[in-house]
């Protein structure tokens, strides 16, 4: 068995202990840090809870915990409360649902904690004001503070790629100017 990938305290249910297993047989190829999963038991109001942590090495934080519910046969996938590890009141683009036995729907949460592993990230910096992180694929905000794109596709591979805009304006939704400093985090 895989050390480290969701372990948790406590029992499980026959249904619970089929996911859990399968998912962290599927865990071991991430190329990520077992430490940054959690396996939380049914308690508290809420289903099983499997959830990973998206970290920035470089400023020692997390940038957005996404995670899945299991409830029977019903998974129920997006971005997670740090803390508490309830899904939001309204899905993100992140969410998605999944019916099936609990092996099938393991492998589902593997394959897209695998996808969202697999995204690029890049980290804005406006000195002495603010940092934020964004999805290098779609310009998207991570944590989805409204849902939407920061800046267009097109100007994000222009700031991945060099690092600025080559003198043309940054043209963010919020009135930003340039960043300072975009770096990618993974």
């Amino acid at each position: 068995m895989p050390d480290g990938w969701f372990e948790y305290d406590g029992d499980l249910g026959e249904t619970e202990h089929r996911f859990a297993e399968v998912l962290r047989v599927r865990a071991a190829a991430w190329r990520a840090n077992p430490l940054d999963s959690r396996l939380d038991p049914p308690g508290a109001g809420l289903p099983l809870v499997a959830s990973l942590d998206l970290t920035d090495p470089a400023a020692h934080c997390v940038i957005l915990t996404v995670g899945v519910h299991l409830d029977g046969r019903i998974l129920r996938g997006d971005e997670v409360h740090n803390q508490l590890f309830t899904l939001p009141d309204e899905p993100t683009s992140l969410a998605f649902t999944a019916t099936g036995e609990p092996e099938e729907l393991a492998a589902r949460a593997a394959d897209w904690f695998e996808a969202i592993l697999r995204r690029p990230i890049v980290s804005c910096v406006w000195t002495l004001t603010r940092n934020l992180y964004l999805f290098a694929d779609t310009g998207e905000l991570v944590g989805g503070l409204d849902n939407r794109s920061f800046c267009s596709p097109v100007q994000l591979a222009r700031l991945v790629a060099t690092g600025h805009l080559d003198g043309e304006r940054w043209a963010d939704r919020r009135g930003y100017r340039q960043p300072d400093v975009v770096t990618r985090v993974r």
